[in-house]
């Protein structure tokens, strides 16, 4: 009898079954949303049910793999977070929880998990503090029968540690392609969870770019369940997509959610209203529309359409201010649609529509059209001369051609950049019957590196800056600004060069999109009579293609075959940062209308653009700075 007690007291301490709790039940008895939330303190199941479907699929004994592609602001983080804390309460294991990068883990760890599990008393019990441990750490935290490990998808090191039971990788299309020599980040980590037989693996991501997403062709391979809510006139139960939102005017330039913004049922076709959501959202369920590649893999795809944090008309007026451009429209896509942005790959420009453009131009080569508020100016260094495009800025960064011109000789010549400065001053005649000159010039230094820094630096007054181009997908168009000067001791020199560098890729996608803009009006391109066809081949010069590296896609710009002169197009480009250095998101148009149509001509170069770009944090004056004989170092 006593040995019978002995066993049963050694099974129900060693060998008792998990508990058979869902992570929502648990969340709802346990997990508190922090102060910074939208709706802090206890997680309700009510406010927004579909994310119970979320966090139970990793308690489904025949699930292994969760993929889930979502837009921002449906409380993902929420999710990961309950999922960790329910296995650390309760099952116990080794747990991976993978960001893009070591630095946003320790930031994770010190905004998310730390105040979590202060405010979760069943967690802050079991957690060894780091006082208590050496081993805890800001990317380790030990409990009883387990650890939670915060890792890098930038570091291999952190990837391929330990073996572990339950694996979180968040944000998987912010991954490097690979991590360090080792491969495919993702693949790495789950490779770490071969040696359970239980174990678990949890990828969760907004996607990116169709074809190129790791979410997307995660989700794809899964049964793909979809969160299906019933109309509230005629029941049919429907998934909610962007395409059935109507309000009046969608799409076109007199738009007007504010009237109303409408959910139209794919059934019965009858609107239905914003104030129906959460009713139908409470009533919504989890439906698997595709058979998964394996069966132990399932997937979820949702979007802010049934978000309680987002309402239908703020998505509206997202759509409208981004549907013209590429960049913001893919934000929308991504973000607040759940979705991969389908890119027009092998759809180059055609050179001969732009000229018929032009050819119908109603303002001449060198003329200045009246709605034209701005100009600015790109130039692009040849080994035998300067090719130099004026642009012009008005409202809903609507641009027009104005000009452009062949500085002919070589650019080691001061003759030559005497000739640019005398173009870029020169004073344009405005339909107004004003003057206005060129507010700011971006001059590309990827050649003659040297002597383009010497050049801008004796021409601040003018506004005129260094720029260098950065191939990459996703990359800001318009980055901070590094300063390129050093002196003796090796700081920076405060008031010395300082060079831009473009995401030129980006760019390349807002003027190509905007170019097919077909009426005018906002971010419309137009182009003056009188230009010759060299300039619109030119123009038309380079196309995306789809790419392949280390088993990663990625996208390319590259010259269409027998076309070698692609600088009109780069010209554009850099006349397009220059008016994102002179302000052209944030103008005020009044403003420069009322100086523009009053008798006042624009103001002079020197106090158009304010550069508020952080200084340098040396700021000790050096004497041999101050000598005259002083050489500067460049980098």
């Amino acid at each position: 009898m006593e040995a019978q007690e002995l066993f049963d007291s050694i099974r129900y301490k060693f060998l008792k079954p998990v508990a058979k709790i869902l992570v929502s039940d648990w969340s709802e008895q346990h997990l508190q949303l922090p102060q910074t939330s939208a709706e802090p303190g206890l997680w309700r199941r009510d406010r927004a049910p579909y994310q119970s479907g979320l966090m139970d699929a990793v308690c489904e004994p025949t699930v292994k793999k969760v993929s889930i592609m979502t837009s921002a602001q449906t409380g993902k983080s929420t999710i990961c977070n309950a999922i960790i804390a329910r296995y650390i309460d309760i099952d116990p294991c080794a747990i991976m929880f993978v960001q893009p990068t070591i630095q946003i883990s320790q930031r994770y760890s010190k905004e998310k998990l730390t105040p979590m599990i202060t405010d979760i008393k069943v967690l802050s019990d079991k957690i060894i503090q780091a006082e208590r441990n050496a081993a805890s750490t800001i990317l380790m935290k030990l409990f009883k029968g387990g650890l939670l490990s915060l890792s890098g998808a930038n570091s291999p090191a952190s990837l391929a540690s330990m073996s572990i039971r339950l694996l979180l990788c968040d944000e998987i299309d912010k991954y490097p392609p690979s991590a360090g020599s080792e491969g495919d980040p993702v693949e790495l980590a789950i490779q770490r969870t071969a040696t359970f037989w239980n174990s678990k693996v949890i990828l969760v991501s907004t996607p990116s770019i169709k074809g190129a997403s790791r979410i997307e062709s995660s989700y794809e391979s899964s049964d793909q369940r979809l969160y299906f809510v019933p109309c509230p006139h005629c029941g049919h139960q429907q998934h909610l997509v962007w395409e059935r939102i109507q309000y009046s005017g969608k799409g076109t330039e007199d738009y007007k959610p504010d009237m109303g913004v409408y959910y139209i049922c794919e059934s019965c076709e009858t609107p239905i209203a914003e104030s129906s959501k959460l009713s139908m959202v409470v009533a919504g369920e989890w439906i698997a529309t595709a058979t998964a590649d394996n069966p132990h893999h399932v997937g979820f795809h949702c979007n802010r359409l049934i978000s309680p944090w987002v309402n239908w008309v703020d998505m509206a007026y997202d759509y409208e201010a981004s549907k013209n451009d590429p960049l913001q429209l893919q934000v929308f896509v991504n973000s607040s649609l759940g979705l991969p942005f389908e890119r027009s790959l092998g759809d180059s420009l055609d050179w001969e529509k732009l000229h018929q453009r032009s050819e119908a131009s109603n303002y001449q080569r060198g003329e200045v059209p009246l709605a034209v508020l701005m100009l600015t100016a790109g130039v692009d260094v040849q080994g035998d001369r300067l090719e130099v495009s004026i642009w012009g800025w008005g409202r809903g960064e609507q641009s027009w051609l104005i000009d452009h011109h062949q500085i002919l000789g070589d650019p080691i010549e001061n003759d030559v950049w005497q000739q640019l400065t005398n173009l870029i001053s020169r004073e344009y005649k405005h339909e107004s019957g004003n003057v206005i000159k060129t507010r700011a010039t971006c001059v590309d230094s990827g050649y003659l590196t040297h002597d383009v820094y010497m050049q801008v630096r004796n021409r601040k007054h003018l506004n005129i800056f260094a720029i260098k181009g950065q191939a990459g997908t996703g990359k800001l168009f318009v980055n901070r600004p590094r300063y390129m000067e050093i002196n003796y001791h090796g700081k920076v020199i405060e008031r010395g060069i300082k060079l831009y560098v473009l995401g030129v890729d980006s760019g390349k996608e807002t003027l190509y999109h905007r170019t097919k803009i077909e009426s005018p009006g906002s971010k419309y391109i137009n182009f003056p009579t009188g230009m010759d066809t060299n300039y619109f081949q030119g123009f038309c010069s380079e196309i995306q293609v789809e790419k392949h590296r280390a088993g990663q896609f990625y996208f390319a710009w590259e010259k269409l075959p027998g076309v070698h002169n692609n600088e009109p197009l780069d010209c554009a480009l850099y006349a397009l940062a220059a008016a994102h250095l002179a302000g052209l998101t944030r103008m005020n148009w009044s403003t420069l209308e009322a100086t523009l149509t009053s008798s006042v001509a624009d103001q002079p170069n020197e106090t158009s653009v304010v550069d508020k770009s952080p200084k340098p944090r040396n700021r000790k004056k050096n004497r041999l700075r101050q000598s005259k004989n002083w050489t500067t170092d460049f980098y």
